[in-house]
């Protein structure tokens, strides 16, 4: 399944606006599947997908909510 190019668009600003902001330590809320809130510590960036301290790389910054217990939305930062 082909993303939109609206949600191509989205996911590009949530990212560069996201490395602009995340630094190693902060801690992170994100969304996963199943729909699941996930809180984990930024590492590091490995490609568009931040990856946690343990080393999971499945997180994408379209989906994050929350950095170090302060509301984000990373789709809507100029």
């Amino acid at each position: 399944m082909e993303l939109s190019t609206k949600k191509k668009s989205a996911c590009s600003k949530a990212e560069a606006t996201a490395k602009k902001v995340l630094k190693a330590g902060d801690r992170v809320r994100c969304t996963k599947c199943p729909s699941t809130k996930r809180v984990f510590t930024f590492s590091y960036w490995d490609g568009c997908w931040m990856v946690s301290k343990s080393g999971i790389n499945d997180y994408h910054p379209v989906n994050v909510d929350m950095v170090n217990g302060i509301a984000v939305d990373f789709q809507h930062y100029a």
